[in-house]
């Protein structure tokens, strides 16, 4: 009776040893999900609404194994979650312009790393240009705030002061570069002049030192 007592004790020992090692996170598996929180790639895009941005931010490498959240509080269910498909993709939609989304990657398996943060990822999402379409940009392309999309928002005053400097700033650096072509062309036009006079000269006087030998050989 002892001895089978004994040997149901080894067992439960040697089983609750097991269950512990199963539920420890062990280095390497947070070392394998992390590489795959590492793959998420996102991107945006928008579409305009009653003339406003609306963006959406796009997931991709979406993995069974990954929970990608962006939490307002998770404690309260409060979170949007990119779900995993057969395509490893999804989207969310309804971000403002200029809004800065924070993407947190935790573990989605069955073991103690379950729950752990793996990444997190901000996204900041630029502004729609109104300008953008306007005849005022029209010759002004490379002006930063005549581009689609803009780092952050201004108003009309700024944009018109904004785009007074650029002008003056682009235009005077073509007459900077024509003053100096038009100095170079000077430089040019004075050498070969000097060299075809230079040249006449010498015709000249090798032209009379030959009238001259042969006055004397008469």
């Amino acid at each position: 009776m002892r001895k089978i007592k004994y040997i149901i004790f080894v067992v439960l020992v040697l089983l609750s040893i097991n269950v512990v090692a199963d539920d420890r996170c062990e280095t390497s598996e947070l070392t394998r999900l992390k590489e795959l929180a590492k793959k998420v790639e996102f991107d945006y895009d928008y579409k305009l609404v009653n003339d406003a941005a609306v963006f959406s931010i796009n997931a991709v490498n979406l993995n069974k194994e990954l929970k990608v959240m962006i939490i307002e509080d998770y404690y309260l269910n409060k979170y949007k979650e990119f779900k995993d498909n057969s395509t490893h993709m999804a989207k969310l939609e309804n971000f403002k312009p200029g809004e800065k989304v924070t993407v947190t990657i935790n573990a989605f398996v069955p073991n103690r790393c379950s729950g752990k943060t793996l990444l997190t990822k901000t996204i900041k999402l630029p502004y729609y240009n109104y300008y953008y379409n306007e005849e005022i940009c029209s010759g002004n392309e490379d002006f930063k705030y005549c581009k689609l999309l803009v780092d952050n928002s201004i108003t009309e005053s700024e944009f018109y002061n904004q785009l007074n400097q650029f002008k003056i700033a682009r235009d005077g650096n073509v007459e900077e570069n024509n003053e100096s072509k038009s100095g170079i062309n000077k430089e040019l036009i004075i050498i070969i002049a000097g060299s075809v006079l230079a040249v006449i000269v010498i015709a000249m006087i090798i032209n009379k030192i030959i009238k001259t030998k042969k006055k004397n050989e008469l």
